[in-house]
């Protein structure tokens, strides 16, 4: 009864979070870039709420763990991690991103910043790569966190473009690109989320959930 109520509740939080985020995307596509980052830094609220990631189990006696619950335990951990870095990372460079619509930095300096967060997003790009997700749905989390990963890159590059030519095409495939990105970020978490809404239903993997409870 418990896993049903919290299924329950996860599936309501979902519907609640999807509907939110559809509104986000919309109106980061009507503003535009200036508007853009201090939307995504509210979508990654919304998103860090609606996630449901693992726990590491102090408790679990690692003698009774199957080989594997232990690669599962091991992709939800990396999956978190690789979350909390990209997050970390993006809120940085919007900070940056900041000073520059405050006119604390010209475009040549913050052409020089963009230069030195691009290889900052590949690095997390090669760390996604390199997941090894146990699931078809795993799987799927994966491949659409590596879009929206190579997404707000691309984002970024035509930012930079912008800031050398003043182009409003540059602009707009900036804000499109960084759109995307938080379409397959969403669609990444949806993934991951039904394949641990399953498993509670799942008797063969009941005991393998790694769901906060």
């Amino acid at each position: 009864m418990t896993n049903k109520n919290s299924l329950n509740n996860e599936q309501r939080s979902l519907e609640y979070w999807n509907t939110g985020i559809r509104i986000l995307i919309i109106v980061v596509l009507l503003f535009g870039f200036y508007g853009q980052f201090d939307i995504i830094n509210q979508s990654q609220a919304i998103v860090k709420d609606a996630l449901k990631l693992p726990l590491s189990n102090s408790n679990t006696d690692s003698s009774t763990i199957g080989n594997d619950k232990n690669a599962t335990q091991s992709f939800h951990v990396a999956y978190e991690m690789l979350i909390n870095d990209s997050h970390a990372l993006t809120q940085s460079y919007q900070q940056e991103i900041g000073k520059w619509q405050s006119k604390q930095y010209d475009n040549r300096t913050m052409i020089s910043i963009t230069d030195n967060y691009l290889p900052k997003f590949q690095k997390l790009v090669n760390r996604a790569q390199a997941l090894q997700p146990t699931t078809a749905k795993y799987l799927q989390a994966k491949d659409l966190y590596i879009k929206s990963l190579q997404s707000e890159i691309g984002s970024y590059m035509h930012f930079r473009n912008f800031l050398v030519t003043g182009s409003k095409v540059e602009d707009d495939t900036s804000t499109q690109l960084l759109s995307n990105a938080l379409k397959f970020e969403i669609q990444s978490f949806t993934a991951f989320n039904n394949r641990t809404a399953a498993d509670i239903d799942n008797d063969n993997f009941g005991n393998r959930t790694f769901l906060p409870t």
